[in-house]
Parts: C-alpha cells; structure tokens; sequence
C-alpha cells in the first residue's frame, strides 16, 4: 500500500475531528475530568455541580475512573475509595456531578 499526501490529510482530519471527544479539564469534583467544552454553571441547586455539555468517557476512562454502574438518569464512577455520582436528566443539555461524600454530608443534616 503506498502512502500518498492524500492518505495523510484524510488520517489527520480523522483525528482532528476526534480530538474535543478527548480532551478534558478538571471539574470542581477533585481529580474528575469533564470535556473542554463544558462550563460550569453556579447556581442555588443543591444537586452537585452543574455543567454544560457531554461527558467524555474516553477522558473518564484513561484519568483512572472505572463506570461501575449506570440506571437511568444516573451512572457511578469509582476510582479506589472514591465514588462520583453523575446525574444526566433526559431532555437537558447539562449534568450534575456529586462526590459521594458531600452527598454524605447532606443527608447528616
């Protein structure tokens, strides 16, 4: 198979095409990764911390956190003794992020 310049680009615009599904930043969640496109929205909600936009899976996955189960609008993460609770509502562009140990917290309340 030769390799022409036409091969290249088509490879290399592949890869640009994929590349927002895997970047990420840090949430306000410690040390969990949420997409470059997300923004973080401040409000009264006592929910968690809201963003804006999808989750990266890619950028979940290879930050270390394993998706232990998901039922409807909720999916859990584990990373050792941490545990992350994701809220995704049906028919939103937004999801809520909560360590299980403020979720701890507030039920001590």
């Amino acid at each position: 198979m030769k390799i022409t310049w036409k091969k290249v680009i088509c490879v290399v615009v592949i890869l640009v095409m994929c590349l927002p599904f895997t970047l990420w930043k840090e949430s306000k969640v410690k040390d969990f990764p949420v997409s470059v496109f997300s923004s973080y929205v401040a409000g009264d909600d006592s929910e968690g911390y809201r963003y804006t936009s999808l989750l990266p899976d890619f950028a979940i996955w290879i930050n270390g956190w394993e998706k232990k189960w998901s039922e409807g609008e909720r999916t859990v993460y584990q990373k050792g003794d941490r545990t992350v609770n994701v809220f995704h509502p049906p028919g939103e562009d937004v999801f809520y992020l909560c360590d299980s140990k403020d979720m701890e917290l507030r039920y001590e309340k």
